[in-house]
């Protein structure tokens, strides 16, 4: 390219590169098919994902544009290519030019391959970012040091390679609803002290508390992202007016400014609700639990877990058991969920019926059959666990729980979510798999196992059935079967003492398809039981030692 100086309407110098002498034998039509091309140069990118893949940027972009057949899926333009240090350009190539723009890892950049013989021959980026240590005054946890974006002179809540390359983002969304007109937050001295009649400083809130998030998962159990596969966590900030909400919506977080009737209009950006809203997508990339009844219950349960942990990790000193205290309006608290109509004890006061006859149809009206007050059994289990307690539950049991300590608690409580649970879990289900995820990290006859089954039984989850005073003799068996449906298999799950026992497989008409003697142990028991060959499709009952384990279907 050349540049030409004029003064006067005259030239008065030029800069650029000539083409001295167009080398013998230049190629002025490609041998190599442009779709092998693009290979080459899709293999050299290497990235994860690209923009043209995602429907949502693609029609981001044709309404940008107002273009309705834009694309980001590259074209090969044919060009004349040298390296940028020849400067007399003697080594001109017939190339392939693509504009190549990856999603994961973020970049953007044009690959100049070889129009002979698809070689990548060079590329020049186009996107121009550098991540920049910054500092945030932040709205609720002080000073805080942040990751920001080097962009065009000027830095935005923007970071690509966190932890080994999870992007973190924080938008704008200026009191819209749409995403797709979401605007960057900026500062020019990457010295965030944005404090404005829009409360831009909660912005930085977001950002620090999504990057914490993040930081607690991959310091503490090696994680990469929610999805273990470097997900960007995208944060949007002033949604909506007067909205009292924060939401994980499956691919983003979302924050309300909050109501000016309900907490005085402060933003919902407080770092134990960022890692609440962000376990959700956690979650929902690992157990996935549906998100009604007991089930639904746990989903609630374990973003509180992780949002009140990374909170106590993140920043010790301002640590509490409550939920939403730094925007003026507590939602819960995991110390005595009482205190805001929640139970403590399973089944007990407070507890929302989750019976398909108590709550027939799960919606938002009933709040999925008690998703959000059913969690506090969850949430009173791990307080007590990490903290310790005694008390009598509401079913008259006298329990006397040791904690075993924030870091072990937060271990037992992330295999239990991540290894174990599956979308239908129930109590039952948390409680037998937090044993055997204590069993796997700690062993079988270690006081964290005595202590998550004593917290349990503390909030009337297996055992502590026993009148007050007195210690229950033995925990109720919990029983899970899987696979279920089965085909020629099935596992029952359950804790239980050491023994000779028998499952049984009895179909609705009582006739018995199984009946095997089994050796048990002391702990959990995992029963493999083979169906007989020529066992017909249906529902049959397992029962072991003569007591109902639950239903088979076989298929």
């Amino acid at each position: 390219m050349m540049a030409v100086q004029t003064k006067d309407d005259k030239i008065v110098g030029q800069s650029g590169k000539w083409v001295v002498k167009v080398p013998k034998g230049l190629d002025n039509k490609a041998s190599l098919a442009e779709n092998a091309a693009l290979q080459s140069a899709l293999t050299f990118v290497g990235a994860d994902s690209y923009k043209w893949k995602n429907k949502e940027e693609e029609d981001f972009l044709k309404k940008e544009t107002g273009d309705p057949n834009a694309t980001f899926a590259p074209k090969g333009e044919l060009v004349y290519y040298s390296d940028p240090d020849d400067d007399r350009m003697t080594d001109l190539r017939l190339a392939y030019k693509f504009d190549i723009y990856a999603e994961k890892p973020l970049s953007r950049q044009y690959v100049f391959v070889d129009a002979k013989n698809g070689k990548v021959l060079g590329v020049d980026a186009i996107i121009h970012d550098v991540n920049s240590p910054g500092t945030a005054v932040t709205g609720y946890s002080g000073t805080r040091s942040i990751t920001t974006d080097s962009y065009n002179g000027s830095y935005r809540l923007r970071e690509t390679g966190r932890n080994g390359g999870t992007a973190v983002e924080t938008y704008n969304l200026k009191k819209g609803t749409s995403y797709a007109s979401a605007v960057d937050f900026t500062d020019t001295d990457n010295n965030w002290n944005n404090v404005n009649t829009n409360k831009d400083q909660y912005a930085t809130d977001a950002h620090w508390g999504a990057e914490m998030t993040v930081d607690y998962f991959y310091t503490k159990y090696g994680r990469k992202s929610i999805d273990n596969n470097n997900f960007t966590i995208k944060s949007y900030v002033h949604y909506s007016t007067n909205y009292f909400n924060a939401f994980w919506d499956g691919s983003r977080m979302t924050y309300g400014d909050g109501s000016s009737s309900t907490n005085g209009g402060k933003p919902l950006t407080a770092l134990d609700v960022c890692g609440h809203e962000i376990t959700h997508g956690l979650t929902s990339k690992t157990a996935n639990l549906a998100y009604q009844r007991e089930s639904g219950a746990l989903n609630e349960g374990f973003s509180d877990i992780f949002g009140n942990t990374i909170e106590r990790w993140a920043r010790p000193t301002q640590a509490s058991w409550t939920l939403g205290e730094d925007f003026n309006y507590v939602i819960r608290n995991m110390a005595n969920p009482n205190a805001y109509s929640q139970p403590d004890t399973y089944m007990g006061t407070y507890w929302k019926t989750t019976t398909t006859s108590g709550c027939v149809t799960p919606s938002q009206s009933n709040d999925y059959c008690g998703v959000h007050t059913n969690s506090g059994v969850l949430n009173f289990w791990y307080y007590l666990l990490v903290t310790g307690g005694s008390g009598t539950n509401d079913k008259g049991f006298a329990y006397n729980v040791s904690g075993i300590g924030l870091d072990k608690s937060g271990a037992i409580a992330y295999r239990t979510l991540t290894s174990y649970l599956t979308s239908s879990s129930t109590y039952a289900n948390a409680r037998t798999y937090s044993i055997q995820a204590a069993t796997d990290l700690y062993g079988a006859t270690s006081n964290e196992v005595t202590q998550v089954k004593n917290a349990w039984n503390a909030v009337g989850v297996g055992g502590g059935t026993s009148p007050a005073g007195k210690v229950a003799a033995t925990d109720t068996q919990l029983y899970t079967i899987s696979p279920n449906p089965a085909t020629d298999r099935f596992t029952v799950n359950f804790e239980g003492k050491a023994g000779k026992g028998i499952v049984e497989l009895v179909s609705l008409t009582g006739k018995k398809e199984i009946s095997e003697k089994v050796e048990m142990t002391d702990g959990i028991n995992k029963l493999n039981i083979q169906l007989p060959s020529n066992m017909l499709p249906g529902v049959y009952v397992v029962t072991v030692n003569g007591q109902k384990a639950g239903n088979l279907i076989k298929k």
